[in-house]
């Protein structure tokens, strides 16, 4: 990457709505000049717990729609939903997207989250990247150098971030991109228990022990030749 070519943050989530919990950071990169693309895992079939192929379209566009507002880039790898697992086919699939864009920052799932799918994609991204500098698979285009993972903030699981950002001057934003999945949402929502209600709550929570209005948490993960530096303790 020369110099005048913008780093790249790119956030891979298992289903349509996921990135977009982070999205007060992916905001905050986006406006400090940083490409952001946002990468699906999953095919978006299921809606309320209802599988139907219709649904696929639908998640789709609301994903696009999200994006629009904060100019990110998409990729859909529309593995089947609830029915996906880490092999070489979804590895290379994965991998040939992270070399492409060749990112910076990739955020991804937290190993010890909620959801079987969300646990399934934070493996497969730690797996594809574990090969992303080196030689292997070279049908899955050109290596490029490892970037720095973290791990996005659980929902009803322990979590022990060491990384917050404040993204309370995107929290609005935030909301309206979530606003945009109405197939993820109840007819009256915001209300007690949705995911507009309980986005806004973590990230309150959040901001209350980082010092401001609102925050969203973050574990880096740590690798080999991949640490964060620090000129002094501070």
């Amino acid at each position: 990457m020369s110099k005048d070519t913008p780093p790249t943050l790119l956030a891979v989530g298992a289903h349509h709505d996921d990135n977009e919990l982070a999205a007060g950071t992916l905001a905050r990169h986006r406006q400090a000049g940083w490409r952001i693309v946002s990468v699906v895992l999953t095919n978006g079939i299921m809606i309320g717990g209802r599988p139907d192929p219709q649904h696929c379209a639908v998640r789709e566009r609301e994903s696009v729609t999200a994006a629009a507002m904060l100019d990110m880039e998409t990729e859909f790898l529309r593995f089947p939903e609830c029915d996906f697992d880490v092999t070489p086919e979804t590895r290379s699939a994965l991998l040939q997207v992270l070399r492409k864009h060749a990112p910076a920052v990739v955020v991804t799932h937290a190993p010890t989250d909620y959801h079987r799918d969300h646990i399934v994609a934070s493996r497969l991204t730690t797996d594809a990247l574990s090969q992303i500098a080196s030689g292997a698979l070279p049908a899955a285009g050109p290596p490029c150098p490892r970037p720095r993972l973290y791990y996005a903030d659980t929902w009803f699981t322990p979590f022990a971030p060491d990384t917050y950002v404040d993204v309370s001057e995107h929290m609005a934003l935030k909301l309206d991109m979530l606003r945009c999945h109405v197939s993820q949402l109840p007819a009256d929502s915001p209300r007690q228990g949705d995911m507009l209600e309980i986005a806004q709550t973590r990230a309150r929570g959040r901001g209350i022990e980082a010092g401001c209005a609102y925050a969203e948490a973050f574990a880096f993960v740590r690798a080999l030749g991949s640490v964060r530096l620090q000129p002094l303790l501070n």
